[in-house]
């Protein structure tokens, strides 16, 4: 994920770069190197909103004004996490997550953070990605293209105003040579992959307001010290101190807050809707998704070049992710699998359930709310309202798809959106 998320806000930064050299002279190009050397992202969306309102059909700088917000999307949400110390908990947290949890970026002298501006932090990502949703939607159908190297991006994830050796994101998916510099990763953004990043701005958008649609307030009072060291919340106020006391396993206090804490969180996934309009859009978002998948498969069916391409077709070999073997079997069992996920969001067929013979009906949860209860989903009491007779989707039928992707569907879907 967050090899994806680099990807993403280098292209921002450099698109701008090329968008704005193809209509400009090269003090363009330097202003685009102050602009990547201090992780000045708000100035580069200036820009090309001004360059792009002067012609309506610039779909080079639109397809940059989308990259660009949607990098800006995940910076300020970066930032907002560093502030509050997501993930400081130290060995407790590493101990919780794996040792993996040890390439968060930590702050550990965090700022608090109360329930509700963490619920701030997440109604500004939807907004921002709403934003570089509609800006992705300009470029439409007309060509674009802007072919940039992702190597050379900085990025600056903490908002210390700098960009360190820490900051170089190019570092994260590009080759390096014999001293360690990354060697160019080129890609060539077109008007599929402008399609296919609007999607995934509408994928976080619907799992962030599924979030936000709901009140997990209890939750935060009693467990979300585990991600937030200093969240305000009933139980931090009532929580001892001696971090280095031994307690019960050999554990000391902090390492033994930290379990307790993720037991609680898992007990108290209870929400209840507090914004049923809200928790409607999450599957507008998710059909949103769907139509833009298509979408860019058509196109990418119409390309008749062959460029470093982010997303290629089966005709298309100068793909930038060579490990993924883009063939038609896929692509078709791809879109089979979405018709089956937007013909459940329609309660056309129903989600199977472990332990009932009915199905779910997925359309009936979105348009009847109860509060979700994630063990009881899990074990099978939730899913009681929501079951009928009907088709399903069977496993025999599920397998047949997947095993096209040869024990790797997961990281297609990914890829694919």
């Amino acid at each position: 994920m967050k090899k994806l998320i680099s990807l993403i806000l280098a292209a921002g930064f450099v698109c701008f770069n090329l968008a704005a050299t193809a209509r400009a002279d090269n003090a363009a190009t330097e202003l685009f190197q102050k602009y990547l050397a201090n992780g000045r992202i708000g100035e580069a969306d200036e820009q090309l909103l001004a360059m792009a309102a002067k012609a309506t059909n610039n779909a080079d700088a639109q397809l940059g004004l989308g990259l660009v917000r949607s990098a800006r999307a995940f910076e300020k949400l970066s930032q907002s996490l560093y502030k509050y110390g997501f993930g400081s908990k130290s060995d407790g947290y590493e101990m919780l997550l794996g040792r993996g949890s040890s390439e968060i970026a930590k702050n550990y002298n965090p700022e608090p953070v109360t329930y509700e501006q963490f619920r701030g932090i997440l109604a500004t990502f939807i907004a921002d990605l709403d934003s570089a949703d509609k800006a992705l939607a300009a470029v439409g159908d007309k060509p674009a293209k802007l072919k940039v190297d992702l190597s050379v991006a900085g990025f600056d994830w903490n908002g210390d105003g700098t960009v360190g050796p820490e900051d170089h994101i190019g570092r994260a998916f590009a080759d390096t040579n014999e001293n360690g510099e990354p060697l160019p990763f080129i890609v060539g953004f077109d008007t599929a992959d402008a399609k296919w990043l609007q999607g995934y701005d509408n994928l976080l958008m619907a799992v962030a307001k599924a979030w936000l649609s709901h009140d997990f307030s209890e939750s935060w009072n009693s467990s979300f010290s585990v991600v937030f060291p200093r969240a305000v919340s009933t139980m931090s106020e009532a929580n001892g101190k001696g971090a280095e006391e031994e307690t019960m396993f050999g554990l000391n206090k902090a390492q033994a807050d930290d379990i307790a804490d993720a037991i609680t969180l898992l007990h108290t996934i209870r929400w209840p809707v507090a914004d049923k309009a809200m928790w409607g859009e999450v599957r507008d978002h998710l059909k949103k998704v769907i139509v833009l998948n298509r979408e860019t498969w058509a196109l990418i069916d119409k390309e008749t070049d062959d460029d470093h391409e982010w997303l290629p077709g089966p005709k298309q070999k100068s793909g930038v992710l060579p490990s993924f073997d883009v063939t038609p079997e896929r692509i078709q069992a791809w879109l089979a699998v979405l018709s089956q996920f937007e013909a459940a969001l329609d309660g056309k067929i129903l989600v199977p359930h472990w332990r009932f013979d009915k199905g779910i009906n997925l359309a009936k949860v979105f348009d009847d709310p109860k509060p979700f209860d994630l063990v009881l989903w899990i074990t099978g009491p939730a899913a009681v309202p929501y079951l009928q007779d009907g088709p399903a989707m069977s496993n025999g039928e599920w397998r047949q798809i997947t095993n096209i992707f040869e024990g790797n569907f997961a990281a297609y879907a990914f890829y694919f959106n």
